[in-house]
């Protein structure tokens, strides 16, 4: 503001009370500028809405007969980040093997913004992998499957928050690692600091599976045996399907009426898809006759 006038010059911001001008500050709000001299104003803009805007911002000068103004036009762009995809399919999971897929998330704006990341209806409990459940040989998880007293988190999205440039870019990893046999549909969604949660999400979909393995030969003879003697024979695991896999060998519960103790060296395993693996077994005949246990 310039004082071109032969006398001191009172000002002071006018606010029009409509929405857009609510979104303006103007400092400072009002003074006195001499003659000849000026009086530089700061306008800040906080927006509120989205789309073009022109607003007349007015200072009151006493004893003038208009109010002076500037005219302010800009627009303003959406805020929210964008994924490169709307939909990220994982297709079909393997029960406790972790699979990771990437997404490129993109902020188009010429704003900066911090956001967070986070996947809707996901669980708290630390799930379990194939890795970790071949070490419980002994565990009741291979009889009664994997215990969990609330739901189990089984996405980890990597990075989770960050900063965003403008016209900026970030490349995400999603990992599943699935510990329920179901069909997924959940939603990846982006929560951006000072504006809103959920502005913009990613829907991810995904079928968890058990693969269903076999044993070969179904009846492993060991023929005469000696009393109190170990024999060793090995049977064969057989993946069919296009799924990583795990087998456990659940121990005998043994008691003083057992006719045959059974153990392998090798009880658990992981098998990869159509895979062949070899399990030990060894036998020890504890009564005499002719006996038949069935391995679990």
């Amino acid at each position: 503001l310039i004082n071109k006038g032969p006398i001191d010059a009172p000002f002071a911001y006018l606010c029009s009370g409509t929405k857009i001008n609510s979104c303006f500050k103007c400092e400072p709000k009002e003074g006195t500028i001499a003659t000849g001299g000026s009086q530089t104003v700061q306008i800040s803009f906080n927006a509120a809405i989205v789309g073009p805007f022109s607003e007349h911002l007015h200072i009151a000068v006493p004893g003038c007969p208009t109010p002076l103004f500037v005219t302010v036009k800009g627009h303003v762009c959406a805020a929210t980040l964008d994924f490169a995809a709307p939909e990220l399919c994982f297709d079909d999971v393997s029960f406790g093997f972790p699979k990771t897929m990437s997404i490129r998330l993109t902020n188009n704006t010429p704003a900066f913004f911090n956001y967070k990341l986070r996947v809707t209806g996901d669980g708290q409990e630390r799930v379990v992998t194939g890795h970790e459940q071949i070490t419980k040989e002994n565990d009741e998880s291979w009889k009664k499957g994997i215990q969990c007293h609330v739901e189990p988190q089984e996405f980890t999205v990597t990075p989770s928050e960050g900063s965003m440039y403008p016209f900026a870019y970030d490349n995400i990893q999603i990992t599943l690692c699935s510990n329920t046999v179901m069909e997924y549909c959940r939603k990846l969604v982006v929560d951006l600091e000072g504006i809103g949660e959920a502005v913009s999400s990613l829907t991810i979909t995904a079928r968890c599976l058990v693969p269903k393995l076999q044993v070969y030969p179904n009846i492993l003879w060991y023929d005469n045996s000696c009393l109190n003697t170990p024999y060793e024979k090995t049977f064969l695991i057989v993946n069919t399907t296009h799924l990583r896999g795990c087998y456990g060998l659940i121990p005998q519960k043994r008691n003083e009426d057992s006719p045959v103790f059974y153990s392998s060296c090798k009880p658990c395993g992981m098998i990869e898809p159509f895979g062949v693996e070899e399990l030990p077994l060894t036998v020890e005949a504890k009564k005499m006759g002719k006996h038949s246990t069935t391995l679990l």
